[in-house]
């Protein structure tokens, strides 16, 4: 996951892309964000400004899929609901 993500920021590819992580509560138990609003990628998850612009930290562990803006699945884990 990190690989994945780091390969998207070192091309400048973020802005292309969006990524569905497992958020408890939320419509379907999914939160889909723009990659573009990614702020750090560490060891075990990511950090991104949500639209209120509060950073929220992420463990990969919730990362659901992550796909390029045309519909593309560049990744995807079968994760139960």
């Amino acid at each position: 996951m990190r690989d994945i993500l780091n390969k998207l920021k070192w091309t400048n590819q973020l802005d292309n892309h969006m990524l569905i992580y497992v958020s408890r509560g939320s419509p379907n138990n999914e939160e889909v964000i723009d990659l573009s609003r990614l702020t750090a990628i560490s060891r075990d998850g990511f950090t991104y400004v949500g639209k209120d612009g509060r950073e929220t930290y992420i463990p990969y562990h919730r990362v659901v899929e992550i796909r390029r803006k045309d519909g593309v699945v560049i990744f995807r884990r079968n994760v139960p609901h």
